[in-house]
């Protein structure tokens, strides 16, 4: 079997010449009409900027190298809160706050307006907070590098005295604000311990003001120690009586009952009982002691209560010391913490006033703006040549 190709289509001239202009009108609209005005920009409306490039690291005491495993985590503790506020950093120098901070040293609209600058780089004399806002990433721009944990601020401005005054600015509104925050976070630490430490405080207080109010009630400085101490001469005393008895008996098996000596002795031991029943009086011990007083308490009762209550009192008062002391060292604790965990700038690399402008980068944008113009002129080219196939 034989097949006969069918006849191919052939573009005409007036075709070929329809597309050959298309694609050279595409090469001058997307290629040489944007290399031409990028390059007209550069020469002759493009106006120089200086930068200055500030590098710094938000740094704890508290980060120091440990192979412990409580070094380990808190360290890491430490690194993490360090790393949250190098983002904040960020963060910051692109928001409203730091623009009203910038604010107060600096005249925005003076630096960056018109006549300043050119028509794609300076700010709008009548721009708003929120464009100034929108525009300031353009002349302060910051990056974080979490690998290094160093944040790089650059600044712009139309002279080299202009962009080294905006870095000393970010530099200090960053101090600021990061002293700030670790100021606070300091006294959130700290401010818990203090309170706990007041309630022990006024805790303490209050007992000893208890014990006081007792012993003026009382009339006992500590009713344990007067127990101990008449106890002490009653036994003193009871001694003193049995020597004498046994003195006695060894008299009177010599001596007549109406002996000096026999009733001398006899006096002391008379004495002596008297003595001694006035003190088991005064501890309640025996009969004196059930006798009731005034208020029908007996003399027991009244001394054992009065024994408890200041027992109580004092075991009180014993806990509330060691409470309060446990607070103190709980205080300190924390104050050890907080400055343990405070935060601060270190600058490395500080401002200083540029020598030569660093933009407009001519010969970089050049080639950028031409590799992009040329691709996409490519792309469509490429269209244009499908649709020139497709057609014919």
């Amino acid at each position: 079997m034989t097949f006969v190709a069918g006849p191919v289509a052939v573009p005409t001239a007036t075709q070929r010449r329809l597309f050959s202009r298309i694609t050279v009108l595409s090469f001058l609209l997307c290629v040489l009409l944007p290399v031409l005005a990028s390059a007209g920009y550069y020469a002759f409306l493009a106006v120089d900027r200086f930068a200055v490039e500030t590098k710094f690291a938000i740094r704890s005491p508290g980060v120091t190298a440990s192979t412990d495993l409580l070094g380990i985590v808190t360290g890491s503790a430490a690194s993490n809160s360090t790393v949250a506020d190098s983002w904040m950093v960020v963060e910051y120098l692109e928001s409203r706050e730091f623009l009203d901070t910038l604010a107060q040293e600096v005249d925005l609209k003076a630096l960056y307006a018109a006549p300043r600058g050119d028509i794609l780089t300076r700010l709008a004399a009548e721009a708003t907070t929120e464009d100034m806002v929108d525009f300031l990433p353009r002349v302060v721009s910051a990056s974080f590098e979490s690998s290094t944990q160093i944040i790089t601020v650059e600044t712009q401005a139309f002279s080299p005295e202009e962009a080294t005054r905006m870095a000393e600015v970010v530099l200090s509104a960053t101090s600021t604000l990061i002293n700030a925050v670790s100021e606070k976070a300091r006294q959130d630490t700290v401010r818990l311990a203090e309170l706990e430490l007041a309630r022990a405080e006024q805790a303490l207080r209050d007992q000893r003001a208890a014990i006081a109010a007792f012993r003026e009630t009382e009339q006992k400085i500590d009713p344990t120690a007067t127990v101990a101490t008449q106890e002490g001469v009653l036994a003193q005393l009871q001694n003193r009586l049995a020597s004498t008895r046994t003195e006695l008996s060894s008299l009177r098996e010599f001596l007549a009952p109406d002996a000096p000596s026999v009733r001398v002795l006899q006096s002391q031991i008379d004495s002596l009982e008297r003595q001694i029943g006035t003190e088991r009086a005064r501890l309640g011990i025996g009969d004196a002691g059930a006798a009731a007083g005034s208020t029908g308490e007996t003399i027991t009762d009244s001394l054992n209560r009065s024994v408890t209550e200041y027992e109580a009192l004092k075991v009180d008062l014993d806990f509330r010391q060691r409470a309060y002391l446990s607070a103190l060292s709980s205080l300190e604790a924390a104050r050890i913490e907080a400055d343990r965990q405070q935060r601060y700038v270190a600058t490395f690399v500080t401002p200083s006033q540029p020598q030569s402008a660093r933009y407009p980068q001519v010969t970089l944008s050049m080639l950028l703006i031409g590799t992009v113009a040329f691709l996409i002129w490519g792309v469509l080219a490429m269209f244009i040549h499908i649709l020139r196939e497709h057609l014919t």
